[in-house]
């Protein structure tokens, strides 16, 4: 029968083995990787002028020459992780001929086989290669994995990988619902993946506002955000009346951006809105832009039930010059905003320290325009005060 003594002796024996072999694996990773570093310098050095010849000739018309004799993969491997830096910090056409480099020297094959690997993480390693050299020849293969990808940081790797590579709007637009099937609220990182492509994505952006689907409608909207083209207006009308709260509130504040657009009677609308978020984007639009011609309907903005529209409503009020500051104050002298009161009388005096900072370097209009603001604070305060004690309440 084996004593607990035997037992802890041969747990003891298993473990220091055990410990012995990982040390014995740890080294062993440890003295490869020195290997590899010594190699990696070696070839580095050794091709030192190829590289210098490839920075040197990026910008002339003919075709980069590969290097001089046979290479091993291994060399093959290190020479393109160079290739990529220099790829990663040019643009044009220098980086269109350092891909063609990639496709001479048959770095693009080399990926294409690890595509069609077994291990997954093979197989995204070699996305994110393709997609850096910009292969055309691999966007069928990286719409497939794409389409095979659970939802994790390996599916915006390929997708990256698509939008570098694609050779259309369609590869993207196939890429974009390969993405949004997962229903994930990763909007605005497609709208990010989408700006990697070195087409022109306004057309699909707009395509996408014409979708039923909601998602595929935010993310053409967060992407026209940016791009902003002028032919968008009919698309985002009918969007301001989508049943997706999120649709109408981004294709309003679309609309906002453009003066052009904002109407008498879509501010009206916009003012009135169910959505406190449209409402408080119509009022601070309104301000940006300097229509003046809606003073009114700001004035009455401030007293609305949600904080934010009071808030951008006021701030409107301030930037629209002496008008706006007047009905401010008019605000002030009624007295019947209630609990918003408070936000027109901090608006008021914040203006009003603003402008005073400003006397020294102001012209004389700027000076004037000061002067009538401070008397209409103080007349509608029903009392006079010093401009010092204007700053100080």
């Amino acid at each position: 029968m084996q004593t607990p003594f035997a037992t802890a002796y041969v747990f003891l024996y298993v473990l220091c083995g055990v410990t012995t072999l990982g040390l014995i694996v740890l080294f062993g990773l440890k003295l490869r990787n020195i290997a590899a570093e010594k190699r990696t310098k070696r070839i580095l050095a050794e091709y030192e002028d190829y590289f210098v010849y490839l920075q040197a000739h990026g910008e002339e018309e003919e075709r980069l020459h590969t290097p001089y004799g046979k290479l091993e993969q291994k060399e093959k491997r290190i020479i393109q992780k160079k290739l990529f830096e220099l790829m990663e910090s040019f643009t044009g056409v220098h980086r269109q001929k350092l891909a063609a480099l990639c496709e001479d020297m048959g770095l693009v094959e080399l990926d294409l086989k690890r595509l069609d690997g077994t291990w997954k993480w093979t197989r995204v390693d070699a996305a994110y290669n393709l997609g850096v050299m910009r292969s055309q020849r691999a966007v069928p293969g990286l719409l497939q994995l794409l389409e095979k990808l659970e939802y994790d940081p390996s599916l915006f790797i390929v997708a990256r990988a698509v939008a570098k590579c694609a050779r259309s709007q369609n590869d993207l637009g196939d890429m974009i619902r390969q993405l949004v099937k997962h229903r994930k609220n990763c909007h605005q990182l497609i709208v990010d993946i989408l700006s990697e492509s070195e087409l022109d994505t306004g057309k699909l952006l707009i395509a996408l506002l014409q979708e039923t689907d909601a998602d595929l409608i935010e993310i053409g909207l967060i992407g026209l955000s940016v791009h902003n083209p002028s032919d968008v207006e009919p698309y985002l009308h009918k969007l301001v009346h989508a049943q997706e709260k999120e649709v109408r509130i981004k294709a309003v504040k679309l609309l906002c951006k453009d003066s052009r657009l904002l109407t008498d009677k879509r501010v009206r609308e916009f003012l009135a809105h169910q959505d406190w978020e449209i409402r408080a984007a119509a009022a601070k639009a309104i301000g940006a832009h300097g229509l003046s011609a809606h003073i009114p309907s700001l004035k009455k903005a401030v007293g609305d039930s949600n904080w934010w529209v009071s808030h951008h409503s006021a701030y409107s009020l301030a930037q629209l010059q002496v008008a706006g500051f007047q009905a401010l104050c008019e605000i002030l002298q009624e007295g019947r905003f209630g609990r918003h009161l408070e936000i027109a009388h901090q608006v008021a005096l914040e203006e009003l320290e603003k402008a005073k900072m400003q006397l020294e370097l102001a012209d004389q209009e700027k000076q004037l325009q000061y002067n009538l603001k401070l008397h209409l604070y103080q007349s509608s305060r029903r009392k006079t005060i010093s401009p010092v004690q204007a700053m100080q309440r």
